[in-house]
């Protein structure tokens, strides 16, 4: 059946990206549309249309805000992300932000943080990666252009 990554993103993008991010916004993140060849080439790769439109399988409950019913049970079909990563893009600041996770047997993930989202972020403010069966995440920064993984520790979401 497979296990499940959560990618959570908040970054700032570079200037000259803004339009065409834009514009994939508006087309619900279809990456192979894209008017930029390395981000096309990206929405070849398996599973690129999950980052950033898939659903929140297997992360920690703290991800979303699950509503109440009047009976008291939860009402996952009104669940709503939580800490503002909702799927959402600024132009004006350049803000994109997003959760997602999906099944990352291709290193989907790792590809797109590596040839994408290094390429377009001009600063990164949170950028986390979580495989469902480990107790901490793996928090990443933009070092002299490129994103790697941080030496600060992730977060603990053990129960």
């Amino acid at each position: 059946m497979g296990m499940y990554t959560g990618l959570r993103c908040k970054v700032i993008i570079k200037p000259e990206y803004r339009d065409e991010l834009e514009a994939m916004h508006k087309l619900n993140y279809e990456w192979s549309r894209s008017n930029i060849e390395f981000i096309r080439e990206y929405g070849d790769y398996s599973r690129a249309d999950f980052i950033p439109r898939g659903m929140l399988s297997y992360m920690p409950d703290s991800w979303e805000i699950i509503p109440k019913k009047e009976d008291g049970s939860e009402d996952w079909n009104n669940a709503t992300d939580a800490d503002g990563f909702e799927i959402s893009f600024d132009k004006i600041t350049g803000l994109w932000s997003f959760q997602c996770s999906l099944k990352n047997y291709d290193d989907t993930i790792e590809y797109f943080i590596d040839k994408v989202l290094s390429e377009i972020a001009e600063s990164v403010k949170h950028l986390e990666y979580y495989y469902e069966e480990w107790d901490h995440s793996v928090l990443y920064e933009l070092v002299d252009g490129k994103i790697v993984k941080s030496e600060r520790e992730g977060i603990d979401y053990r129960e």
